[in-house]
């Protein structure tokens, strides 16, 4: 699905996964000449900056499970005049040494993944002692498009992208200090964007996870959830866009200084 996706991810709706790359990158501290690893690297929004902080003394190294992501992501890295290295991996069997990198960041990637555990320990895991971990989740939704949700109430589906939220913050805290990371801390951020009409709100959609959703709606479904979301839209114009206010939640910790979890 996020292969199908790629083309538009983060092309719509404005480019706020790099804004919140942007501000993972820094509230995670990469310094020049750190290591990092950017697990779930889409098309780059938090690989690119990383790179760019590390340096020519440091390293990154950016993986994603759709080779799609990947590729887009080596092109837009070459592009930006950088360096990482960026392959097809799978966050919770990540093909890399023991303490490796000092740093481990993934944006908006855990609450899709079967066994978020399982990953985290692996971030763990690849991580020197003392090194640092940050991850980013999506908050509260903003309440002026909470209708959203009650348009898609009566869909049952086979899949869903989303496997569990980790939408509170006590969530991803708890995730983090269960693997053995120290010093959790988790902070909201908030990002403003707008949207041009019911047309882009629609090309969004599309864009990202519930995308895959959507895939599995028949036509005549998808007609009605356009035509339903468009009548509620056209109340919510503010000086002739729509605002949307995005919350993320970014955790943040650190590998203890002994060998074990």
């Amino acid at each position: 699905m996020f292969d199908r996706a790629a083309p538009t991810y983060d092309a719509v709706a404005g480019a706020y996964h790099d804004h919140f790359g942007v501000r993972l990158v820094e509230l995670a501290g990469v310094r020049p000449g750190d290591a990092v690893l950017d697990v779930g690297c889409g098309r780059g929004a938090v690989l690119v900056p990383a790179a760019a902080r590390v340096g020519e003394s440091g390293r990154a190294a950016g993986v994603d499970l759709s080779p799609a992501m990947v590729s887009l992501a080596r092109e837009r890295v070459a592009a930006a005049g950088l360096d990482a290295d960026v392959h097809v991996m799978d966050a919770e069997q990540l093909d890399v040494p023991d303490g490796s990198f000092s740093t481990v960041l993934c944006g908006f990637g855990i609450f899709f993944l079967p066994d978020p555990e399982r990953a985290v320990a692996e971030f763990h895991r690849a991580l020197v002692a003392g090194g640092s971990i940050g991850l980013s989740t999506w908050g509260a939704e903003d309440e002026r498009w909470s209708w959203e949700d009650d348009l898609l109430a009566d869909v049952v589906v086979e899949r869903r992208a989303v496997r569990r939220p980790f939408d509170q913050a006590d969530d991803l805290a708890a995730l983090l200090r269960g693997a053995g990371f120290e010093d959790v801390v988790v902070r909201s951020e908030h990002h403003d964007v707008s949207l041009a009409d019911a047309d882009e709100w629609w090309a969004w959609k599309w864009s990202y996870s519930l995308r895959g959703l959507l895939e599995q709606l028949p036509p005549e479904r998808l007609e009605q959830l356009r035509r339903d979301a468009s009548g509620r839209i056209a109340t919510m114009y503010v000086d002739g866009s729509l605002p949307l206010r995005l919350e993320a939640l970014i955790a943040l910790g650190r590998r203890g200084d002994s060998a074990s979890p």
